[in-house]
């Protein structure tokens, strides 16, 4: 999953802004006609996430925390900008934003929902709306928002540092209060928020020194903030009751490794509690791989399939070959990573040099009319430079470690067939294993294919610099304060704008390809941890895996265990196409068809019908994350006081009850 040293103080802040005026100052309508103008600016200038899963997936966590909200005189919006930081904010009226690193970061609903709740809590507190003039706001964004890049910024208007203003360290904490507050009341497992921040301080004390560090003076740390929620009824001492509560919800999306450690926290309070004991079984049977050396019992089917085509010296020996080209290709994208980061930033100083020369072409008079035009083009520059940018450093900084992570699988394999007579799991996976090598190395390949287009999209945008200037020269040579570009001028524009935007284009087009590389070469390593979980070991326990990826891609007609058996298909592969199958509204029955005949992963598929392989990443991730995520371990921290709310603790009616998960 996608983690970037540049994009923590992001989230650690959860929002930017300063209390100048009071909030009652503003009326509601003018609040969300701020909001919607800001939010227009922003999506104009950012590429915007329109994939169905991923949409769907903050839609449905937004949704459910807003039915529960206490202002009902706005309606929420949730929009996902294409940029690598972890990273959520609100704007006032309620347009809210989230960015693909936090998306690639967070590991539950539960986690995303504490963000979004986190964020709407500004919202609802009108905390974003004592800030009354748009410049001020657009001032706070530059630290927050996805428009990083020095052009974007220049030409967007926005200006001002990181840590000129910010809510105040008493606004954070009531926001996280309510945060708190409305995910449980949307069912959401409370303990999600402490995850959140824990992870979120593993990142900081990762990446050391950043731009975070000055950001973060005048805000509570992790570990402040842990202690702050823990001092809230949902989770000081919660009781059994209330612990069983939120685990069977984890049960229900899923979650079964998190769920078995909530029933066991809820059993330590209530031993013999016959409801958690009932669940630990079934969460049991979920977890359950192949026991000791013994007879395959339902997979003999399967078993029977491919295994005589292989000896077991044969499969070794694809093993073998496998690790030696992902060991090879880890150097080689590490190599060429470092090699690219000079590359990064020379265009980056190329484009700094254009600000001198970037035009003020002041309000079209109508809309449509040539100026319009001519802004409009600014603004889809905009978009390409801010993607190459983004796409090319965030594969920069990913892709050696994701090759790396690469080699484990074909390790354990290799381990697997190394350590004395197969195990009873061991052989019913085998049949698996000469495709898992195959899909590995060519996932190495990808990996490497990946940082060599991040560098090619990096090359055609230092090309790409010439043709920019050239517009904004032709821009600069006019005279625009009638609010248009006379008939005259504008071919003249129009063929400099179609220049520099071929030439963006054509850049932004590489870097997006280096994402999916990229991406599509991360999931294959996610599909074959998935296989190796053992996941067909019996019917009850394909059954829970059904469940997952039920609650996961609603909607999806999953095959029987029967016929996932017959098919040959891996655990990982399957998880893979349910995703392809929401994404594209075809069968799972006929994706698997033509993957068999045109001997095709998933991932192959999602690459060749130009899908977004992040999504994909994201969505196996989550899968994978089902068995292995537990809740972080937080000592409580005593004598933390919480803060006195200057404005009234707003009394939310809880809705209606409703079943867990979506």
């Amino acid at each position: 999953m996608r983690l970037i040293a540049l994009v923590l103080a992001a989230l650690l802040l959860w929002g930017i802004a300063s209390p100048i005026a009071p909030a009652a100052a503003m009326s509601t309508a003018k609040e969300v006609a701020l909001g919607a103008g800001i939010s227009k600016e922003i999506d104009d200038e950012n590429v915007l996430i329109t994939d169905p899963f991923l949409v769907n997936w903050v839609n449905g966590v937004g949704g459910k925390l807003a039915a529960n909200r206490y202002r009902q005189d706005i309606n929420y919006q949730f929009e996902i900008l294409d940029t690598d930081e972890v990273n959520a904010f609100a704007l006032p009226g309620g347009f809210m934003h989230a960015d693909m690193g936090l998306l690639n970061f967070v590991g539950s609903d539960d986690e995303l929902a504490a963000v979004l709740g986190h964020e709407m809590g500004h919202v609802e507190r009108r905390h974003v709306v004592t800030l009354q003039e748009k410049q001020n706001i657009l001032g706070i964004l530059i630290g927050v928002i996805s428009i990083l890049s020095p052009i974007a910024a220049a030409l967007g208007g926005y200006g001002g540092d990181l840590v000129a203003y910010k809510f105040s360290r008493q606004d954070e904490l009531q926001a996280d209060q309510y945060g708190l507050l409305l995910m449980t009341r949307a069912g959401y497992d409370p303990q999600g928020a402490v995850d959140l921040m824990a992870h979120l301080g593993k990142l900081e004390a990762d990446e050391g020194e950043s731009r975070a560090d000055k950001a973060m003076e005048d805000h509570p740390p992790p570990a402040d903030r842990i202690a702050h929620l823990q001092g809230y009824p949902e989770l000081d001492n919660p009781p059994a009751s209330q612990i069983i509560e939120d685990a069977i919800h984890d049960q229900s999306e899923g979650r079964y490794a998190y769920a078995r450690a909530r029933f066991a926290l809820a059993l330590s309070k209530a031993p013999g509690n016959t409801l958690a004991l009932e669940h630990v079984k079934q969460i049991d049977i979920a977890m359950k791989e192949s026991g000791p050396p013994g007879m395959l019992h339902e997979r003999s089917v399967a078993y029977t399939m491919s295994i005589d085509a292989f000896s077991l010296g044969d499969i070794a020996t694809r093993i073998a070959k496998a690790q030696a080209i992902a060991t090879d290709d880890a150097r080689l994208a590490a190599q060429r990573a470092r090699g690219m980061g000079n590359d990064l930033r020379s265009l980056n100083n190329q484009l700094n040099e254009q600000q001198s020369g970037i035009p003020n072409l002041g309000s079209p008079k109508k809309k449509g009319n040539n100026l319009s035009l001519a802004i409009d083009g600014l603004n889809r520059l905009t978009r390409d430079i801010n993607g190459v940018l983004d796409n090319s450093s965030d594969v920069l900084s990913s892709a050696p470690g994701l090759a790396a992570d690469n080699l484990q699988p074909i390790k354990d394999m290799s381990t697997a067939i190394s350590n004395g007579p197969p195990t009873e799991k061991t052989r019913a996976l085998l049949p698996y294993y000469p495709s898992l090598a195959a899909s590995l190395s060519e996932g190495a390949d990808q990996f490497v294919n990946g940082v060599d287009d991040a560098r090619a999209s990096v090359s055609m945008g230092s090309d790409a610099v010439r043709p920019l200037a050239a517009y904004f020269a032709a821009l600069n040579a006019l005279d625009t304060t009638t609010g248009d570009i006379s008939t005259k001028d504008w071919p003249r524009v129009q063929a400099a704008l179609n220049t520099a935007l071929g030439a963006w284009d054509e850049a932004y087009k590489m870097s997006e390809r280096a994402a999916n590389y990229t991406y599509g070469a991360q999931t294959r390593t996610l599909s074959a941890n998935i296989t190796l979980l053992d996941l067909y070991s019996s019917s009850e326990r394909y059954a829970a895996y059904k469940k997952a990826m039920q609650f996961r891609f609603a909607g999806v007609q999953m095959p029987e265990y029967d016929a996932v058996l017959r098919s040959g298909i891996t655990p990982g592969e399957l998880g893979c196409d349910a995703w392809l199958s929401y994404e594209t509204k075809e069968s799972m029955s006929a994706l698997m068809r033509t993957e068999h005949d045109g001997g095709l992963s998933c991932a192959d598929l999602a690459l060749g019908r130009n899908l977004m392989t992040e999504s994909m990443e994201i969505a196996e991730g989550l899968l994978y994350e089902d068995y292995i995520e537990v809740p972080e371990t937080v000592v409580p921290m005593v004598n933390v006081g919480h803060p006195t709310p200057t404005t009234p603790q707003p009394t939310v009616t809880p809705a209606a009850p409703s079943s867990p998960g979506h």
